[in-house]
């Protein structure tokens, strides 16, 4: 995975494909609280695309994780020059590599990153690493796909897998995707969890968390709404109207539960 999101991130076509935040994901991140965060992880942090507007908005200190090297050199020549470098922490390569590094009051974890991960044993640890990562008052911001919204091919092509067991390694979990993108002109694939709220929330759960918000991330695909201005306007006015299961992504905001995950 990492090799793949080496060339996704050194072709550039990320940052073409999704060129700006979601605005209405971003004003989420402020009505959550990121204005009063001390200290903030952007877990699967890209090139920064959520990362600079909050270096440039707020006085937090960030901590920038990517699995991909070519992603945090972007990141990297994005904030040389910026007055606010110091406070901006780059960590590439294996998550593990955070557990030495502090704890922090604000953990983001947006655009579907957990879905990438893995099964579901892979996607819960990751949660849990996370979980102990945060200050007990702390709180979690994600977002992920929803399996109501997305890829449908990919999915009935995965069911017709199971129900007739030639299904592998993966695919034998309900709502695990492979699907295909062109990068620099040629195809790539790539894993994806898609989500219910009810298998949100039961992951969270099992990591020792407990949901407290839960919204639509969009209704249109994020690429309309962060290429276009005006979509993107448009866009966050509907939101409203929408349930979160039925979003183009769910947005979650968990907190630790006191007891700790579930056995």
């Amino acid at each position: 995975m990492t090799e793949l999101y080496d060339h996704y991130f050194t072709s550039h076509e990320y940052d073409q494909r999704y060129p700006k935040p979601n605005r209405s994901t971003l004003k989420f991140l402020f009505e959550q609280g990121a204005g009063e965060a001390r200290d903030i992880l952007d877990y699967g942090c890209g090139s920064g695309r959520y990362a600079l507007p909050l270096l440039q908005t707020t006085q937090s200190r960030l901590t920038c994780f990517d699995i991909s090297s070519a992603a945090i050199a972007e990141l990297s020549r994005f904030i040389q020059d910026h007055p606010a470098a110091a406070r901006v922490r780059l960590v590439a390569g294996h998550a593990e590599r955070l557990d030495s590094l502090g704890d922090y009051d604000l953990v983001i974890m947006l655009f579907g990153v957990l879905s990438h991960i893995g099964d579901r044993t892979a996607r819960v640890a990751a949660l849990q690493q996370l979980r102990r990562l945060m200050r007990p008052e702390g709180r979690l911001i994600l977002s992920v796909p929803s399996v109501f919204r997305r890829r449908p091919v990919e999915l009935l092509k995965a069911h017709l897998l199971r129900t007739t067991g030639r299904a592998r390694h993966t695919q034998k979990e309900s709502g695990n995707i492979v699907f295909t993108r062109h990068i620099d002109r040629g195809p790539r694939q790539f894993f994806y969890h898609l989500y219910s709220v009810a298998g949100l929330r039961a992951e969270l759960m099992e990591a020792g968390f407990r949901i407290t918000a839960l919204a639509p991330e969009s209704l249109l695909p994020e690429w309309m709404v962060t290429q276009s201005s005006w979509l993107g306007k448009v866009d966050e006015g509907l939101l409203p109207l929408l349930p979160a299961a039925l979003g183009y992504g769910i947005r979650a905001v968990a907190v630790p539960t006191p007891s700790g995950p579930t056995r």
